[in-house]
């Protein structure tokens, strides 16, 4: 699998393996789920509010009080985006970004050199020859291994091993320090090996790597200290294993991609797909693709208009979606269509330099997209409640939102009367450093050219969360200085349709939570 978060942990563990004694580590990334505890600020009905130093309490508007504002938006699209617009059949669990080529890249119509031409030749038949690795687990003793395909290093089996006790060394590594440390794992027998592993792995995911690839690099641990024990393996020698490793980097290389996968449930997402629709969208002004999807809730019904729940970072939000359509199926959660906005498939959206271009330093052209093409193109096949309508992002998507929110004045378009701001970095470099980045500070001018303000915002962090990033924030406000801060903004300006909710989390652990408590109050 193409997927360079990934294998920016192989990696790493394959050149300290070598250099530092044939051990194996992690790395920290990003994403996965935690229980979230109760949030610092409840009223007595367990509504979500924010409390005043005088003891009055901010609360959003009832939405039940709102116009159910059904209009269609204005469409903006330029003939080059209506022409390149396309509906097409939910491709998410073909994986399409492990088939990405250099000519997708290329636009599909350069041509190929002799040189590149013969590479390509030579890639085909080395992946020919390496492609029953697929089938088996190899295994060089003391140096490392190939499992069904994919590198491992990490707290390979002790010598001789038979399924008892041992001993072996687990290397770790801190991605935001780049220090690496030893930790010594003693274990009783197999049984207990595994438990004591899955603990190590588990704290590896609770540092901010994604559960995804952790538990994959679990599972093939497990199994090659199975084959290890049954003798079910095939040995190899490092020069086979050196040569293998080259081709593994060099396919990664190829496709240029870092971590080039959507987190999710394939499972669950397969249960409900007859429910997602896929969009690929072109934006002139940004001169890129989105890949969007919609889907709609149970017993959809076309003549219904429902509220909608834009999510940005799609390839972080379909363990959510499922969550979020199981609560409406269970009738837990009012019925609303949920969208998710990611990059193309042949994009990596896990790279934050990517992710910072669009949700920092061009968020008004992403706003522009949303606002006066995407909500206008989709509401030609789906009819939306705009009032009642949400926009969601976290971390940098919510330095996007918390824009989106304060310029949605601008438009002639307004398809979001609720925003959510998710643990907004206004710190982060990706925002530092564009050109328009003190102006957060009052709002983007929006109390210069109204006298109030009118849509409704849920602002949240979590509690744990600025010491995850301390070494980034210099002179600027942490993630929840600039939280309260910009609650103290609100109340000078007479707001009162927001709330603000603090879980117990590190930055991101706590979104699956807020979402479901979001959508089922």
């Amino acid at each position: 699998m193409k997927r360079n978060l990934r294998r920016g942990l192989v990696l790493f563990i394959a050149s300290s393996t070598f250099a530092m004694g044939f051990s194996g580590c992690g790395e920290s990334g990003r994403q996965q789920e935690t229980s979230i505890e109760n949030s610092v600020y409840e009223n007595d009905d367990n509504d979500v509010a924010d409390v005043t130093d005088d003891g009055d309490v901010a609360v959003a508007d009832d939405n039940d009080e709102k116009k159910h504002d059904t209009e269609k938006l204005v469409n903006r699209m330029t003939d080059k985006e209506v022409s390149l617009a396309k509906k097409t059949e939910f491709q998410l669990l073909d994986k399409p970004w492990e088939s990405v080529t250099d000519s997708d890249k290329d636009g599909g119509g350069s041509d190929k050199n002799s040189e590149g031409a013969g590479a390509t030749e030579k890639r085909e038949e080395t992946e020919e020859d390496y492609s029953a690795l697929k089938d088996k687990i190899c295994y060089c003793e003391g140096i490392g291994a190939v499992v069904h395909g994919e590198p491992l290093f990490n707290a390979l089996p002790p010598k001789d091993y038979t399924g008892g006790a041992g001993k072996i060394d687990f290397l770790h590594f801190n991605s935001k320090t780049s220090e690496t440390f030893y930790e010594t794992i003693e274990f009783d027998s197999f049984d207990d090996a595994k438990e004591k592993f899955r603990a190590e792995y588990d704290e590896i995911i609770a540092g901010g790597f994604p559960k995804v690839p952790a538990d994959e690099e679990y599972n093939n641990l497990i199994m090659l200290y199975d084959a290890v024990i049954s003798g079910d393996y095939e040995p190899i020698e490092q020069d086979y294993l050196d040569k293998y490793l080259d081709f593994y980097y060099g396919s990664f290389d190829e496709t240029d991609s870092d971590s080039m996968y959507w987190e999710m449930d394939e499972e669950k997402v397969a249960e409900i797909q007859d429910h997602i629709t896929e969009y690929h969208l072109y934006d002139e002004e940004l001169d890129i693709g989105f890949t969007v999807h919609v889907i709609t809730p149970p017993s959809y019904e076309e003549s219904t208009a429902y509220p909608a729940l834009v999510m940005t970072d799609a390839v972080w939000r379909f363990n959510d979606v499922t969550s979020l359509y199981g609560a409406m199926s269970e009738g837990k959660a009012k019925p609303q269509i949920l969208i998710t906005i990611g990059f193309e498939y042949d994009v990596d959206g896990w790279d934050n330099e990517v992710r910072g271009n669009i949700l920092c330093n061009h968020k008004k052209e992403f706003l522009d997209f949303i606002t006066d093409n995407m909500m206008p193109y989709l509401s030609g096949d789906y009819n939306f409640d705009y009032s009642n309508s949400t926009l969601f992002g976290h971390s940098q998507g919510g330095v996007f939102t918390h824009y989106a929110a304060f310029n949605y004045d601008r438009y002639e378009n307004i398809p979001f009367g609720n925003y959510i701001i998710g643990s907004p970095t206004f710190w982060t470099p990706y925002f530092t450093g564009v050109s328009d980045y003190e102006e957060y500070k009052n709002e983007y001018g929006y109390f210069d050219r109204n006298e109030s303000y009118d849509r409704n915002l849920f602002i949240t962090a979590g509690d744990m969360e600025d010491e995850d990033y301390e070494e980034y924030y210099g002179e600027n406000d942490s993630t929840l200085e600039g939280v309260e801060n910009l609650k103290e903004r609100l109340r000078t300006h007479g707001v009162t349709t927001y709330e603000v909710k603090i879980y117990s989390s590190h930055h991101y652990q706590y979104v699956p939570e807020m979402l479901m408590e979001y959508i089922t109050r």
